[in-house]
């Protein structure tokens, strides 16, 4: 129960037990003052940290209610009993007793299902703990048996699970090839290697996941982040020694083997349907977190890996991949050639790394040579025990470790084991690209023929040569080959021969999760999405008592994302209606669970009560998004390449093949696109000390007020700086003051329409020019008080900009960061550093409504700045733009005639807030009510359950009828004309319009309050059980 734990108290006591500590000049040394830590913190913990000690009967959702009842029920039967065996069972006061003891426990039993299910409600109603996406995982199916099956190796059938362990590890941890002699190579120059800090290691800890699952210690990480102001020092003693003394310390080599299904296999007797993670000690994962941060800096910095690896690397993900081989191919058929595809699948992959070979390749590459001696101590000597079911082995020695799947440090590690591999170039004549292990080679040719002939002859030849050299080895039955072409002649010519077995061309490849068919017809690939959209969907139905909210959450989150994945590499925005019919199927019945509407209803209404984006408009949104994305990235990347061409094609109006990337390109603005920012992906050196002295966030507004009012009569130099938008136009100024309080030094600088910048932008830039009048005043004033010169301070009302300032990450408005960064830093060589404060915005301080005044003044039209548009500000244009279409196709549509009558401001957001907090019965009625399909007599009639649509009262059965006009429920009536007020008699008030003709009803708790009068009206009449009454 970590939650709970007495922190202070754990880091005082193991920071006690650890003084004065040690000095380590050994390997021996480490490895004790490791293990000592290590143990020193599980004492620490188990002794101030309380243990939930659960019985096997305790519930969470018990009350103590329910354990009164409990009592009574008990003490009645066996007052009951006692009778029954002093009068006998059939005696009256026994018939009596045993009444009143069958009612009682008929109350307790009724009352623990209510228990239940309001436990569940409350449950899921945290959504903001997480709660609700532990719910959503109760949705994954579940194994149709709890344990592993017996395994099948050749013609032998394993049933001992000590047999089973040894079975999965040899499949897990393969005998591999010794790598042949041969291995001459160019090194380059040796990168040079900074010392570690303490500032490094800190931000690994900040940036780690607290809760993951821990190793054989049982510490996670969350500990660390904890006990980081008492041992962070420590911590960073150990792992510099680590590094300097080439030793990865043997408690950390130490892993706990978690054996996990693949999902989707058929056949789960077999070894290869198993994947293994390890469960690795966390205080090792961020040493290793550490190393691959400063590994991930050379190979980005110093240009190490090819161009066409796409996996471990940032800035890099599998749509880009899939993007540049669909521009390969669209160039190839342009050109009337055919584009023969190879995917490879490398056996072992991580566990199948040869540590001499990846030495080599390290060598070769200029890899520090205390990061190599480091790595090689990090791969030797490992040791693990492996569990499944209910079983676990001893830890023993493994012989073939390789890279452990689970560490931070391997995928980059693979990215440089592999890099000459997928080293080639991408060209008209074919390319390959890899996305950390998926690697894959393609050939354009005149014919079929032709490229098998080159993959033949040249590829296959460079491949096995390249396994034979570090190792490696390839797994032909699972390689894919697929001839993708349009000529019907060339798709199924051929064969290549690997590893003496034969591969057939076939009608299908899965290449990054994306389905690829000879002709690009992207059939197959649709059926598999929605296929698992489906799956999703359909489970999504299974936990209780989900509200609409809550559900239309999980679709968004769960089954969306499953449709849309790599849109840009398959769907074409401009004509893809045979893909959309399809895919709109899923969001059709997602919508229908939600709202639990009649399957009657249109798809474009219960759109827009979800307030959903049709399929369609969807996937067009994220292709524009993804397009401006990819507008960012620096002229390097390679995906630049493909959207020049990209744009070239999309002003080809005769071209018999559609390119889905260009057709995007066709609906947005290219000059917009051209202005927007670039985003440089490559980290910053992890070594590099912070710019400013300090960031100082003070989260309680009076506290921040009064720590400025004293900083004015400590510190030599303030500067306050803010931002203010007028007439959507923003503005930004910086102002230091004198004496009197009043303005003696400011800068002003216009930032431009709020269409293309953002108020979070706008008050970076007064930061950045308020470092610059921190400079203009230490000119100034730099002989009188050079000898006891203090840090400036700038002071911020934006809490997110500081935020920004203090974890600069790869997100919209970087350029600026990084100016005040470098701003900052040139300050700092100068011998001026610098503090950030935040200041709580309009709180009467003067220096801060001196800023606010100064920015409102510096507002225009035109910026006065070097920095570029944001792409967060294009991706709000496309959102909007997007939604009007959204709009203008309701308005022009026929369908929701019901709807339109009462509500003709949607689609809007207001719609799905009135569904969002109510429960599902509830929910259920306001659908019928709004959208006009339910069970009163007229749609009794139109379905043929009832004779006439009239009213027991003679009239027509409508919706407005039973609210508004029926004369026997007039005394009902009565309660809710008096909440709902001068709106009774307009129906869109009644049913949360926003507006009707023109005139705004009220909103927020007032809406709700008069959603909720009606939908008790309607239970409290039985018009409830009216339209359930046919269902």
């Amino acid at each position: 129960m970590y939650d709970r734990a007495d922190w202070p108290k754990i880091g005082q006591t193991v920071q006690t037990a650890l003084e004065p500590w040690p000095i380590v000049n050994s390997k021996a040394e480490l490895d004790h003052i490791v293990a000592r830590l290590i143990l020193l913190t599980s004492e620490a913990i188990k002794q101030h940290t309380p243990l939930a000690r659960p019985c096997p009967y305790s519930k969470r959702w018990f009350t103590p209610e329910l354990k009164t009842n409990q009592a009574e029920t008990n003490r009645a039967r066996r007052k009951w009993q006692e009778s029954c065996a002093s009068r006998g069972s059939h005696d009256p006061y026994s018939l009596a007793l045993f009444e009143e003891m069958r009612c009682k426990r008929r109350a307790w039993t009724r009352l623990i299902e209510k228990t239940k299910s309001t436990h569940w409600r409350d449950f899921l109603d945290k959504a903001g703990e997480g709660h609700l996406w532990k719910a959503a995982s109760y949705m994954r199916p579940r194994d149709s048996y709890a344990n592993m099956p017996p395994l099948t190796v050749g013609d032998r059938e394993v049933t001992d699970n000590k047999d089973k362990a040894k079975v999965l590890m040899e499949s897990f941890f393969p005998k591999m090839a010794e790598p042949s002699e041969d291995m001459v190579t160019t090194e380059r120059e040796e990168i040079p290697w900074e010392p570690l800090t303490e500032h490094e290691v800190y931000k690994a800890v900040i940036k780690a996941r607290g809760t993951t699952a821990p190793g054989e210690d049982g510490i996670p990480t969350l500990v660390w982040k904890r006990l980081w102001t008492h041992i962070g020092k420590l911590i960073t003693y150990i792992f510099t020694k680590s590094l300097e003394l080439n030793h990865y310390p043997k408690q950390f080599k130490r892993a706990k083997i978690v054996v996990l299904r693949k999902p989707g296999k058929p056949d789960y007797a077999v070894p290869g349907a198993y994947r293994p993670i390890s469960l690795l000690n966390t205080l090792g994962k961020l040493l290793e977190a550490v190393v691959a941060k400063r590994l991930s800096f050379f190979a980005e910095s110093y240009g190490l890996l090819p161009n066409t690896q796409f996996g471990g690397r940032p800035g890099r993900n599998t749509e880009q991949a899939l993007l540049v081989l669909m521009n390969a191919i669209d160039r190839a058929w342009m050109n009337s050639k055919v584009v023969t595809l190879v995917a490879f699948d490398l056996k072992g992959a991580f566990n199948g790394v040869n540590k001499t070979s990846l030495d080599t390749r390290l060598r070769a590459l200029g890899i520090p040579t205390i990061a190599r001696r480091w790595i090689q101590s990090f791969m030797e000597d490992r040791a693990a025990s492996i569990g499944f079911d209910d079983f676990e082995t001893r830890v023993a020695p493994l012989e073939n470790a390789g890279l452990a799947q689970g560490s931070p440090l391997s995928p980059i590690l693979f990215t440089f084991f592999n890099s000459d591999l997928v080293d080639q170039t991408v060209d008209h004549h074919g390319g390959a690209s890899a996305f950390i292990d998926d690697y894959f080679r393609w050939r354009a040719g005149r014919s079929s023929e032709e490229n098998l002939k080159k993959i033949q002859e040249e590829d296959i030849p460079r491949i096995e040569t390249w396994a034979q050299r570090t190792g490696a080895c390839f797994a032909a039955d699972k390689t894919e080959l697929i001839h993708i072409t349009r000529k019907k002649g060339e798709q199924g010519k051929g064969q290549i021969t690997m590893q003496g077995k034969v591969i057939q061309p076939s009608s299908t490849a899965k290449l990054l999760g994306v389905v690829f068919d000879q002709e690009l017809r992207w059939k197959e690939h649709v059926q598999h999405a929605v296929k698992r959209a489906t799956k999703v969907n359909i489970a999504m139905c299974g936990p209780r008592h989900l509200r609409p909210g809550q559900m239309r959450q999980l679709y968004r989150a769960c089954v969306a994302p499953v449709m849309d994945y790599a849109s840009t590499v398959w769907h074409d925005p401009l004509k893809d209606k045979t893909h959309l019919r399809a895919l709109c199927t899923v969001q059709r019945a997602a919508l229908i669970r939600i709202m639990s509407a009649f399957k009657t209803v249109a798809t474009q209404t219960l759109e827009v009560e979800t307030y959903t984006l049709p399929t369609h408009l969807r996937l067009q949104q994220r292709a524009q998004i993804t397009v401006a994305g990819l507008h960012t990235l620096p002229s390097d990347h390679p995906i630049r390449e493909v959207l020049e061409r990209a744009r070239k094609r999309s002003r080809n109006a005769v071209a018999r093949f559609r390119f889905p990337l260009a057709q995007t390109i066709k609906t947005m603005n290219l000059e917009r696109l051209d202005a927007v920012e670039t985003i440089d992906p490559k980290p910053l050196a992890p070594w590099i000390p912070p710019a400013f002295a300090e960031i100082d966030i003070e989260p309680d507004r009076q506290k921040a007020k009064e720590k400025a009012a004293a900083l004015r009569a400590t510190t030599n130099t303030i500067v306050y700086s803010d931002a203010s938008g007028q007439n959507n136009q923003l503005g930004a100024a910086a102002v230091a003051l004198d004496q009197k309080l009043e303005a003696a030094e400011y800068r002003q600088v216009c930032i431009g329409p709020m269409e293309f910048w953002s108020v979070y932008a706008a008050e970076l830039m007064g930061i950045f020019y308020a470092i610059s009048l921190v400079l203009k005043i230490s000119y100034r004033t730099w002989g009188s008080l050079a000898a006891n010169w203090k840090p400036a301070t700038i002071l911020c009302d934006s809490m997110s900009a500081l935020q920004a300032i203090r974890n600069p990450s790869n997100k919209s408005g970087q350029r600026i960061i990084y100016a005040i960064l470098q701003a900052a830093r040139e300050l700092k060589t100068r011998g001026l550093s610098l503090r950030l404060q935040w200041i709580p915005g309009h709180c009467d301080d003067p220096g801060n409504d001196a800023a606010d005044r100064l920015a409102k003044e510096a507002v225009g039209p035109k910026g006065t700045h070097p920095f570029r548009h944001l792409v967060s500000r294009e991706r709000g244009f496309i959102r909007d733009r997007i939604l009007k279409k959204w709009a203008h196709e309701w308005n022009s549509s026929g369908k929701g005639s019901h709807l339109r009558q009462i509500d003709n401001s949607l689609p809007s957001i207001h719609a799905q807030r009135l569904y969002d907090s109510l429960p599902r019965n509830r929910a259920y009625l306001l659908t019928q009510l709004r959208s006009g399909h339910s069970w009163l007599a007229p749609h009794g009639k139109l379905y043929c359950l009832r004779e006439d649509d009239k009213c027991e009262c003679g009239a027509r059965e409508t919706v407005v009828h039973v609210l508004v006009d029926c004369p026997k429920l007039r005394i009902l009536r009565q309660k809710l004309r008096k909440e709902v007020g001068g709106g009774f008699n307009n129906i869109s008030v009644l049913l949360g319009a926003k507006s009707q003709q023109g005139k705004e009803t009220p909103s927020g708790s007032a809406k709700n309050s008069t959603i909720s009068a009606v939908l008790d009206f309607a239970e409290a009449s039985g018009l409830d059980e009216a339209l359930n009454s046919f269902a």
